[in-house]
């Protein structure tokens, strides 16, 4: 609709200008027309009243248009006149004779009139099929606008009800395909942060689960005990109340992203002798020997908690899923020192070394998200997780070493 009033004033300041100008043309015109038939018949007189002929109105008709008057008044005062005589407002035009003779030319009015309606009717007719076309191809780019924009809607209600995988996709206007790029981006923003979340409650309830074992075993042991015994014990529970915090801390630093980047000087084997000694009494109880062999002395480039995060994942691998007798031992290997975590297991098929680490994966029926995690740890140190052959259940955490 606006357009079309656009339009209109466009047309409108444009075509009253031009039909007054061609009004103008046309009046002109008429008169030059009329002088033309008074200079025409001025011209026929002379020879006739050179050669003492006499001036007739029959004789006058033959030079003038239907519907004009004419009048010739000779010099001794002859005065003859063709045509019907004109009322209103005619157009005149006069001219001389060379005789000395005068010709008066009339033409009615309406006849300019109706020239110059002629005229402002086609210009009105212009003007309003450049107003319909202007209209048409406003509708058809509104319409061409309208599409992407409609759809880009549709893709946000698709978004907020949660469906982070649309995408608005292309459609060939710079303005809505940038609108396209930000939703896409935003979904995309989105839907990480929302796998971020539900990732950090999944390896929440996972590794929470594991400390606070060993937090009730503490408690339960103290309950049962006495003195300096009980004092003791209640200071392992709260040491494991520690480490719960710090669990909490490093998961939510993962889902963050903020883990790696913040690597210090570790003691590995200070980290592994301390970690065996707090699953003890859970291996204890499940009646598996845990044997550590790691000089405490190793340094490696680590962030806080990685290490222990790991190890708690392995060790609990290994209680839940392994069989026999579980060995941790610390090696060193240039630039780089590892972790290996070993029991009497008949080992991982060397098809699913890379399955088990993502989630789900497990193929003891667990939900994988512990060896995930784990390994997304390691990486996010510069470090490495993996599961090796030869014909027992091993895993292996590899970190930078930092040599005096």
């Amino acid at each position: 609709m606006s357009t079309a009033a656009i339009a209109l004033a466009a047309v409108i300041v444009l075509g009253v200008p031009l039909g007054a100008v061609e009004a103008a043309r046309l009046h002109g015109e008429s008169t030059s027309r009329l002088e033309r038939e008074a200079d025409q018949v001025s011209s026929a007189m002379d020879d006739r009243l050179e050669r003492g002929d006499k001036i007739t109105p029959a004789l006058l008709r033959r030079f003038i248009r239907p519907h004009h008057w004419v009048a010739i008044t000779t010099r001794d005062g002859q005065r003859v006149t063709s045509g019907p005589r004109l009322g209103g407002d005619p157009i005149v035009a006069h001219s001389g004779a060379a005789l000395g003779s005068a010709v008066v030319a009339e033409a009615p009015i309406g006849e300019l009139h109706s020239r110059v309606y002629r005229e402002w009717l086609l210009i009105a007719l212009l003007s309003l099929g450049g107003v319909l076309v202007a209209t048409a191809l406003a509708a058809l780019q509104a319409r061409r606008l309208a599409r992407p924009l409609e759809a880009i809607a549709r893709r946000s209600a698709e978004l907020g009800d949660g469906d982070f995988s649309v995408r608005a996709g292309r459609f060939g206007v710079p303005e809505i395909d940038a609108i396209a790029r930000g939703l896409d981006s935003s979904a995309g923003r989105i839907a990480q942060l929302v796998a971020r979340e539900r990732e950090f409650s999944s390896n929440v309830s996972h590794q929470l689960r594991t400390p606070l074992t060993a937090l009730r075993l503490r408690i339960e042991e103290a309950g049962g005990a006495s003195g300096a015994e009980q004092e003791e014990d209640l200071d392992a529970a709260l040491n494991e109340v520690d480490r719960l915090e710090g669990t909490i801390a490093h998961l939510l630093a993962h889902a963050r992203e903020t883990t790696g980047g913040d690597a210090v000087p570790v003691n590995l084997g200070a980290v592994v002798h301390d970690h065996v000694a707090r699953w003890q009494p859970v291996f204890n109880r499940s009646r598996r020997p845990l044997e550590v062999s790691a000089p405490k002395n190793v340094l490696v480039s680590a962030s806080r908690g990685t290490v222990g995060q790991v190890l708690d994942v392995l060790l609990d691998n290994a209680l839940r899923h392994g069989v026999g007798p579980v060995d941790v031992s610390v090696s060193t290997n240039g630039r780089s020192a590892s972790v290996t975590v070993a029991d009497a297991g008949p080992g991982i098929p060397e098809e699913l070394t890379d399955q088990i680490f993502e989630r789900g994966g497990s193929p003891g029926g667990g939900t994988g998200i512990g060896l995930h995690l784990a390994r997304a740890l390691a990486q996010a140190d510069n470090g490495g997780l993996r599961a090796l052959n030869g014909g027992t259940t091993r895993f292996e955490l590899r970190l930078p070493r930092l040599v005096p």
